[in-house]
């Protein structure tokens, strides 16, 4: 079996180990996309590499992101003719690494004015060209019908034509485990639920102090260098190695309501309507068979770790999806919602729609860098210019090699007919294979051997997807130890269900506990822990009909164990 992340019981020790044996040649701290990648890349060159995540993989920006690998028209306004090449050089790169995640999607930007629509097909004639016309497709003018047919939640007849041009889109979460997974079988170790306390450099090399989370433990780290890639958390971080140092960060604020396909009417198009009186867009995107409407670039100055989805932000959305497709959806349609935090580098003053997507590596100390800034599209980028870096001051002569680095599978043809094969003998629907395979790429035909084993095929929740066994799969082999970590990130059900994975008929929750030896009493905790984190995250209830009654625990022990 090829595996996922291994035990992390073991990562930690090896970590350990290095205190007083062999220190790592670099320590990266942050588990998202960035630093995900520059473990690849890392290890790829034959570096000794650890990763740390304060909380779980992709739990910050890098699973609230719009859930597109695209090139970015909007930065033509912004004049990023160089960001908008790299993105889309690096988004038709992505396609051919990761077929099974990087899906490509048309995208219709209607319009309703003479004037917007000159002014949009300059733009995009810009894109392609940028591109060195090497899009999926060429942009192409569109009349008022064909609109309609693409994008039939348009009140026919409201727009006198459009454009179509061409993006993909991903599932941001398992992007990010893709990574970590290859970059663990290039012999990087990566734990979650480990929070870095401290930073030091020295002549000897850097250390960082490590907490495990789950169990209290401390544990000094040392490296021969440090990189911090922890978005929007950057400056915490460099605050912990450097005393007085300046915020190099202004986040903004991205927020996303999901809601049924059949409530949003769309084919597999996408549509991407500017709001020219606030700066913003609105995206309509189809995805895991559901649609997101959401907007991003807002200016944000509230707590970092926990960005809700607040009262303002869903009646944006809402007015707006209802007044631009003539619809009349309430918060009681809304399946899922999420806000998400951008961790751009702060410029001059104004709004955060104005500032460079650019990332940008620095020192914080000597041993230890930074990186910041980006976006999902450019991670692998990001990654070479940080581990660039890192490898010229350690005499590592090798190259970047992430561009032939197949993420998920080296066959997906192949892949495909053996998990269908495989499916097909054990009576898994053909809807189920493909989002195993969406997920898990070429693990798929590991999960299904957890399913046949522990006779756990059916779904994990009721009506949707993702099959029981993927939980004991995700606890035993991704380090899932957390409802939330199950629901919200492996499987995403805590975007897609109203019942964020924990309704009537989930056998999420016993399933997790048999996993971890949890008690009942333990089990009912984390329950109601993973409802509060959802409520928070949406600023709504969950459906009530769709949930079980909380049960009577005291808030005193959310905590415990």
């Amino acid at each position: 079996m090829m595996g996922g992340l291994g035990s992390r019981t073991s990562a930690l020790e090896r970590l350990g180990a290095t205190a007083t044996g062999d220190p790592l040649d670099l320590l990266v701290v942050g588990g998202g996309i960035t630093g995900a990648g520059i473990a690849l890349d890392a290890a790829a060159r034959g570096m000794s590499v650890g990763l740390v995540e304060r909380m779980d993989f992709a739990s910050g920006t890098s699973s609230k992101s719009s859930k597109l690998v695209h090139g970015g028209l909007r930065y033509l306004e912004q004049r990023e003719f160089g960001l908008m090449r790299e993105a889309c050089t690096e988004r038709d790169l992505l396609r051919r690494l990761a077929p099974h995640l990087v899906e490509p999607i048309p995208f219709v930007l209607p319009v309703s004015h003479r004037s917007a629509r000159a002014k949009f097909g300059v733009g995009l004639w810009a894109y392609d060209a940028l591109a060195s016309f090497k899009n999926l497709k060429v942009h192409k003018h569109l009349d008022g019908p064909e609109v309609d047919q693409l994008v039939p939640a348009l009140p026919p007849g409201k727009v006198r034509g459009g454009y179509v041009f061409y993006d993909c889109k991903t599932d941001d979460v398992r992007l990010v485990m893709e990574v970590l997974v290859q970059a663990v079988r290039y012999g990087a170790i990566a734990v979650n639920h480990a929070c870095v306390r401290d930073l030091n450099s020295g002549a000897s090399g850097c250390s960082a102090l490590v907490e495990d989370v789950e169990t209290s433990q401390l544990i000094d780290v040392r490296a021969r260098r440090i990189v911090v890639a922890a978005g929007v958390w950057a400056d915490r971080l460099e605050a912990l190695a450097k005393d007085g140092s300046e915020p190099r960060l202004r986040p903004s604020k991205g927020v996303h309501l999901v809601f049924r396909k059949d409530q949003v009417p769309v084919t597999d198009a996408a549509a991407f309507i500017p709001d020219v009186s606030r700066k913003r867009m609105l995206f309509v995107i189809p995805w895991l068979d559901h649609v997101l409407v959401g907007t991003t670039d807002t200016s944000y100055s509230g707590p970092l770790d926990h960005p809700s989805v607040d009262a303002e932000d869903r009646a944006y959305c809402l007015d707006s999806v209802n007044a631009i497709f003539g619809l009349g959806l309430t918060e009681n349609d809304v399946a899922g919602a999420y806000a998400g935090l951008r961790p751009l580098i702060a410029g001059k003053k104004g709004s955060t729609a104005d500032l460079s997507r650019r990332h940008a590596v620095y020192e914080i100390e000597p041993g230890i860098l930074g990186i910041t800034g980006g976006k999902l599209t450019t991670y692998r980028r990001m990654a070479a210019d940080a581990v660039d870096r890192i490898a010229g001051d350690l005499g590592n002569q090798s190259r970047c090699r992430t561009k032939w680095i197949r993420l998920g599978s080296s066959d997906p043809e192949r892949l495909r007919v053996a998990v269908d094969r495989r499916a097909r003998k054990l009576g898994v629907p053909s809807e189920v294979v493909t989002d195993l395979i969406r997920r898990y790429g070429d693990r798929s035909l590991e999960v299904l051997d957890v399913g046949a084993a522990e006779d756990l095929l059916s779904p994990l929740v009721p009506g949707e997807t993702p099959v029981a066994a993927e939980a004991l799969y995700c606890a035993r082999e991704e380090m899932a130890l957390h409802l939330d970590d199950l629901l919200s990130r492996r499987t995403r059900l805590s975007l897609l269900d109203p019942a964020a994975g924990i309704g009537n008929g989930s056998r999420a929750p016993e399933l997790m506990a048999g996993a971890f030896g949890w008690t009942k009493a333990a089990q009912a905790r984390a329950v109601e822990s993973h409802r509060m984190t959802i409520e928070n995250e949406r600023g709504l209830p969950l459906r009530p009909a769709a949930v079980p009654p909380a049960p009577d625990i005291r808030s005193s022990d959310l905590g415990a164990g």
